[in-house]
């Protein structure tokens, strides 16, 4: 149970060396989640990233992108139990220039007109968001999570873009300080992953899945066959109850040949199933349930005697 409870940042563990194809979408995934405008003499692009695989990621973007244009801080943060907290400050005007040719403005109000066209570009969206304000669970049920500081207009176009691009039916609830956009279909789940290029883990959870499929499919099999066995048992219980009152109110030998056969093979074999009886008597299922129908009527007229 323990890969379960760090399966997300086993996820992000494996994006961290993942190519990157749209690194100006996956940064600016990460300013979105993560990222604000640090006022200062020189006004910054300051990211912080609480999970340091997700930060070594960023780290290995932004240095990719900008070279030596950038200052870097670590944090110890025992409490989050991830080994500390990183933060990239980015000069505002280098960044500005290096993502406004691509439609990704430095705000969370806009939604880039760019994340609703293309899927892959999207993709690299996602898995900068993912990466820093994105969490997984697939513990008891499946459920994937952005936190986010956004406009109302953001994440409408942002919900609209995972429906109407990747067919992937998205939901909100507000918070205190933002909105927390989620996932709960463990298909939805495996598809976002298969975008996120995390072909280990989309192994991984789909053999979860057909694990906890198989189990749920062997306890819905043994409650169906417990459910059959305690109607069985009702059935045969009050079969052997109507046939004795029968025997102690007027006898077995004051019933028609067929009935008082089938009376006498039950008492003989209280265990036996419908179908066994059947079997043994020589007869049809239906015949034999009609005969014991007609035993139980008799039983009922003498019950009041």
């Amino acid at each position: 149970m323990r890969v379960l409870n760090s399966f997300s940042e086993n996820l992000k563990l494996s994006l961290v060396n993942t190519e990157y194809n749209s690194p100006e979408a996956e940064l600016y995934g990460f300013f979105v989640g993560r990222g604000e405008i640090a006022h200062t003499e020189k006004n910054s692009i300051k990211i912080t990233i609480t999970s340091l695989n997700s930060f070594k990621r960023v780290y290995k973007l932004c240095k990719s992108l900008f070279g030596n244009n950038l200052e870097v801080k670590i944090a110890n943060e025992r409490r989050l139990n991830l080994g500390g907290t990183g933060t990239i400050y980015i000069d505002y005007q280098i960044m500005k220039e290096r993502l406004n040719p691509y439609g990704f403005e430095l705000n969370k109000n806009k939604f880039p007109a760019i994340l609703k066209k293309d899927p892959l570009i999207f993709g690299s969206f996602i898995k900068g968001l993912f990466l820093s304000c994105g969490s997984i669970s697939v513990k008891e049920s499946y459920h994937l999570e952005f936190n986010l500081s956004i406009s109302n207009h953001f994440r409408e176009e942002f919900i609209k873009t995972f429906n109407e691009l990747l067919g992937v039916p998205a939901r909100f609830v507000n918070r205190n300080k933002g909105s927390k956009v989620y996932i709960k279909s463990r298909e939805d789940i495996l598809n976002i992953l298969e975008i996120l290029n995390a072909k280990d883990k989309v192994k991984e959870l789909s053999n979860l899945i057909e694990i906890r499929d198989l189990r749920s499919n062997v306890t819905r099999t043994i409650n169906l066959i417990s459910a059959n066995s305690e109607k069985t048992a009702r059935s045969s219980i009050k079969q052997i109850n109507d046939i004795q009152t029968i025997k102690d109110k007027i006898g077995l030998e004051s019933l028609p040949h067929d009935l008082r056969r089938i009376a006498e093979f039950r008492l003989e074999n209280e265990d036996a199933s419908i179908n066994s009886m059947a079997e043994s008597l020589y007869m049809k299922k239906s015949t034999l349930y009609n005969k014991l129908k007609k035993l139980s009527k008799i039983a009922g007229s003498l019950e009041g005697n």
